[in-house]
């Protein structure tokens, strides 16, 4: 049972060496992936995370221009207390100080005068005013102004007694269900200032889990009513909307669609940082002040008349101690009041964020994971680390221009999880299927390949295929002339360690020339040049190798009067190449299988190492290998014939040295031999007997020659039916 659940395992792990980098693949990782970064997304720490990645935005591209400048702050700062303290009076101020301001605002044309304070609590007596005059000149300035919206806020406690306030609802179509808390109390204006106020403002915010406010709501559930959160009531007095309409994802008011997530929160379109410095006009309370009695007294103010025209004015605390500071995206704390300003600005100038649907964003994340594995996978590391570079610099990329092109929300950091788990995974996979790859790549290679080039290959063993391919590539074959006579005598052992000997020094001249080893044929070798690499110079890399190996012959035979077995296996090598298209790959069984080469252009390369003994050469060459190598080396026409087996005739050649002017010049003597060849495809017999003759003879002593010239004198007097001058092998 071991024995076969290894064997399955084995037999998967190929299966899946073989597609797994397959495109389908791909994307099917991409989209678990998609699914993985969808679900965290949807996590606490998730949110967090893109939460961050927001704040990072509002804060890095602020768009101060895009305020709207008719939402304007009067602000109950420092300078504003030590004004009034200066005439005596202290903090808290009489309430009718906020109407004779009201009374201003009004005369001057303010669209809507909004006071993000709390006036649940009665004025308190002073020695020159009691509570009912101030607070009652404060209600009769409201009512006279009639766009006045005074803050209040909703609870959870039962004890709260709340009046009622059903004429402050508002009556919006509600086409789906409208998300609120259940609400059991409010803190409310007192009544004096309840029943001349045109509208309340609910000041109800709830931050994100993080603790940041970036989400409002724009209306509440109170005892089957409808209430307007502040800046929202704000918009509706200075819009007067005919209708409200409630949909999934919008707020329809007068036709613009304010958008709202599932539960009916508005995302705030932050411009930029607040405070005195930031994006909205500030104007301290004791410069409207003065202004305003200055008006009553025709006195000169210090604003101008036409300040506060056509503005919705957003009346709060600066001073310290008495400010309102929240959390926003903004690193400074922000003041509450313009939380009320920004989301009013965003009403008034249509001018909100576009959220992407989470399918778009799974999409997105879907398309990097697939890249990021496309681009890991199937490329090279050199080509592939640059990209990913350019992978992540294309998702911060499209994520900032979607929002500096118009506050698009693309989710930024869904795409790097699926960014980072994509390029995990490929590099785990690829670990482990190149690991696969390089085991198999060094036993299938270790016996007849240069050390070198099997390096080469586990640094990129997509340089090959393991399972075949066609490549066109030079076959080199040898055997060893009359290996019979030199064994006789010998014993079994003797002659394995001779052969041992012979092939260790022959093959190495293959491998030192990136020859790859393919068999032992016997008392022979076959080795290939370019494979399982293919490279353009295979025939001259195995041109080399031979000429290295004739070349070490010729030593023996210069430094030696006796040669031993090993020497004689050397210097009686015979050597055939040809060059063309092959077919190479592992080849075999199931239980047996063998990195090797078939095609017909193994056989002539077999077949050209045999014809040597005919004309008692060394290194035979085909028409094909001499095409590519023959400028690099000096080589000779031997003759044109058919070999057995094939129709098309084909040119043979010797390859005898490198291609030197001292080379040329030392076998000056093949330029006689070409026309002598010459003559005898001519069937010119008389003229090549001669030529072949005198080279047959001191002091060149060519034994091809020799070979040719016994066959010119037959074919002289019995010359062959239709010569053509191509000679036909009847023997392989």
């Amino acid at each position: 049972m071991k024995k076969n659940n290894t064997e399955e395992k084995s037999n998967f792990g190929h299966l899946f060496g073989k597609i797994y980098k397959n495109w389908y693949v791909g994307l099917i990782i991409a989209v678990i992936i998609a699914l993985v970064a969808t679900l965290f997304h949807e996590t606490d720490i998730g949110k967090q995370l893109e939460w961050k990645t927001v704040d990072y935005r509002f804060r890095s591209f602020t768009i101060p221009e895009r305020a709207d400048s008719n939402v304007v702050l009067v602000a109950i700062d420092n300078t504003s207390l030590d004004y009034f303290e200066d005439f005596g009076v202290l903090w808290k101020w009489p309430r009718n100080f906020y109407g004779i301001a009201v009374n201003y605002f009004a005369s001057v044309g303010a669209k809507a005068i909004i006071f993000d304070m709390m006036f649940d609590d009665p004025d308190i007596d002073r020695a020159e005013t009691d509570a009912s005059e101030t607070d009652g000149a404060f209600a009769h300035f409201i009512g006279q102004a009639g766009n006045v919206i005074l803050g209040a806020e909703f609870t959870m406690n039962k004890t709260d007694d709340t009046p009622d306030i059903t004429s402050f609802s508002i009556k919006p179509k509600i086409e789906s269900p409208l998300y609120s808390q259940n609400f059991k109390g409010g803190i409310i204006p007192i009544g004096v200032l309840l029943h001349a106020t045109h509208g309340l403002g609910f000041l109800n915010i709830r931050p994100d889990n993080d603790g940041i406010i970036r989400r409002v709501p724009l209306i509440y559930s109170y005892n089957g009513n409808y209430y307007p959160q502040i800046a929202y009531s704000g918009f509706i007095t200075g819009q007067k909307p005919k209708d409200i309409i409630v949909k999934r994802g919008a707020y329809i008011t007068n036709g613009l669609s304010i958008p709202v997530n599932k539960n009916d929160k508005y995302f705030i379109n932050w411009y930029g940082p607040g405070g005195k410095d930031g994006v909205f006009k500030y104007y301290p309370f004791a410069a409207v002040f003065q202004s305003a009695l200055a008006m009553q007294t025709g006195g000169e103010p210090s604003l101008p008349i036409n300040t506060f025209k056509d503005k919705y004015i957003i009346l709060g605390a600066t001073a310290s101690g008495l400010s309102d500071l929240r959390p926003t995206p903004f690193i400074n704390p922000y003041p509450g009041m313009e939380i009320w300003a920004t989301t009013l600005s965003n009403f008034l100038n249509n001018d909100f964020i576009t959220v992407v649907p989470w399918w778009i964003n799974s999409l997105h994340v879907i398309l990097v994971a697939f890249i990021t594995f496309v681009i890991f996978i199937r490329l090279k590391p050199k080509i592939a680390n640059p990209l990913m570079i350019l992978v992540i610099a294309y998702i911060f990329g499209i994520t900032i221009l979607l929002w500096k092109a118009d506050r698009i929300l693309l989710n930024l950091s869904m795409p790097l999880i699926g960014f980072v788990l994509s390029y995990g995974y490929s590099a785990t996979i690829s670990y482990i299927m190149e690991g696969r790859s390089k085991r198999d790549i060094k036993k299938v290679f270790t016996r007849y390949l240069h050390p070198d080039v099997i390096e080469t290959l586990l640094v990129d063993p997509d340089s090959i295929k393991i399972g075949g391919d066609s490549i066109n590539a030079t076959v080199l074959f040898t055997d060893i002339a009359s290996f019979t006579t030199f064994s006789e005598g010998k014993t079994p052992k003797q002659l394995v360690e001779f052969l041992n000997e012979y092939f260790d020094k022959l093959t190495g001249y293959m491998l030192e020339n990136n020859g790859l080893l393919d068999k032992y044929t016997g008392d022979g070798i076959m080795a290939i040049f370019g494979a399982p690499i293919p490279r353009d110079d295979h025939a001259i890399m195995a041109c080399r190798a031979a000429l290295e190996h004739r070349r070490y012959c010729q030593q023996l035979q210069e430094e030696k009067q006796e040669f031993n077995s090993v020497d004689n296996f050397h210097i009686h090598t015979r050597i055939g190449l040809n060059s063309g298209p092959i077919v190479a790959g592992n080849i075999g069984s199931k239980n047996r299988m063998d990195y090797t080469a078939i095609g017909d252009n193994v056989n002539l390369a077999a077949r050209l190492e045999g014809v040597n003994k005919i004309y008692k050469t060394q290194i035979m060459l085909s028409e094909s290998t001499y095409d590519l190598v023959k400028d690099q080396f000096l080589c000779r026409e031997l003759d044109r014939l058919r070999v057995k087996g094939k129709t098309e005739p084909t040119s043979v050649y010797e390859l005898l040295d490198e291609n030197t002017e001292e080379a040329a010049q030392k076998n000056a003597w093949i330029e006689d031999y070409a026309k002598g060849l010459s003559s005898y495809k001519n069937a010119e017999w008389n003229k090549a007997i001669d030529i072949f003759e005198r080279l047959s003879q001191n002091p060149v002593n060519d034994k091809a020659s020799g070979v040719m010239l016994e066959r010119c004198k037959k074919f002289k007097h019995e010359i062959p039916k239709d010569w053509d001058g191509i000679f036909t092998l009847e023997v392989k």
